[in-house]
């Protein structure tokens, strides 16, 4: 008959994670807060922009021309902001991949480099040609005639600028979507081997 000390050694021995699997632990909280912390702050920042900022700027002030101005030094930020938090959501990925690069993990890869892709067409190529027309175009509110076409190319650019951002926002909700399901598949075939061992 077993002692009560050697039934609590025992019950140690089931529950107690091995050196293998408290890496695994750690890995796996590491590879989240990474994902969770660089997707909050990338999705987070443009739809508060989309949201609270611009919208705001061209009801209040005074001129479409100051208001831009504003506008173009805040778009830079945020996608400085939003290229941190692809960071950190590239460093999850690379967290998790020794622990499980299963299908699962390959798609919402796919949807973080499709989120990528999307960042920099609008951040970095649509926004140098949008920022070579502004300095071109002599006023927004009071175009003169040789800046009217400028300024139809301009809103073209903007109109597809926006739906970008719009697409990244959504590429971004359904990779959080996914990848919260891949975390809680991890969670729970890492719990189920600490059991079975």
């Amino acid at each position: 008959m077993e002692t009560g000390h050697e039934l609590t050694s025992d019950m140690e021995t089931i529950t107690s994670p091995q050196p293998e699997e408290l890496i695994r632990y750690r890995t796996l909280f590491a590879a989240m807060l990474c994902f969770y912390a660089g997707l909050m702050l990338w999705v987070g920042a443009v739809a508060f922009f989309g949201i609270g900022v611009a919208p705001v700027m061209f009801k209040v002030l005074p001129s479409k021309d100051l208001a831009g101005a504003l506008n173009s030094v805040i778009l830079h930020r945020l996608n400085v902001v939003e290229l941190v938090g692809a960071t950190l959501t590239g460093v999850a990925f690379a967290l998790l991949f020794p622990l499980k690069a299963d299908k699962q993990y390959r798609i919402a890869l796919a949807l973080l480099v499709t989120m990528v892709v999307l960042w920099a067409a609008y951040a970095l190529g649509l926004t140098a040609e949008m920022k070579s027309l502004r300095r071109a175009i002599n006023s927004f509110d009071t175009p003169d005639t040789a800046s009217l076409p400028l300024v139809e190319r301009f809103r073209g650019l903007h109109h597809w600028y926006s739906r970008l951002v719009s697409a990244n926002l959504l590429v971004g909700l359904g990779l959080f979507v996914w990848q919260t399901r891949f975390f809680l598949h991890l969670i729970r075939g890492i719990v189920s081997t600490n059991h079975t061992n």
